[in-house]
């Protein structure tokens, strides 16, 4: 599946815009905000990576976009039916790859929990 991880992080203006117009919050804590989305018509899901400036300096802001891909493509997470919004605040630079990838997890843990609930 190399061809779906260079796609999990592309989107359109359009699909930026239904993504947020869909789109609940899952988790809010101080490193960072996690929300989710029906995937839209692609064959996999995909995640949007908001990183601002005041978060940290280039290298940081990139290490936080390749951390949260790769946790991404690594746990497969592109296989659900949800996309997934990631806006990092500044106490994310101190979180080890470990802790990011537990707050992804159970994101996607909660949202599978609550859809099934209002299925039932």
């Amino acid at each position: 599946m190399p061809s779906v991880a260079k796609k999990i992080s592309k989107f359109t203006k359009s699909e930026i815009d239904y993504l947020f117009s869909r789109a609940r919050r899952i988790v809010k804590n101080q490193a960072c905000t996690i929300l989710m989305a029906p995937r839209q018509n692609q064959n996999y899901a995909r995640v949007l990576i908001v990183v601002s400036r005041k978060v940290a300096h280039a290298p940081g802001r990139n290490l936080i976009r390749r951390r949260i891909k790769s946790i991404f493509y690594e746990e497969k997470l592109f296989t659900y039916n949800f996309d997934c919004v990631v806006i990092a605040y500044h106490k994310m630079v101190a979180l080890s790859f470990d802790e990011l990838k537990s707050i992804l997890i159970s994101a996607y843990h909660k949202v599978l929990h609550e859809d099934e609930g209002s299925v039932s």
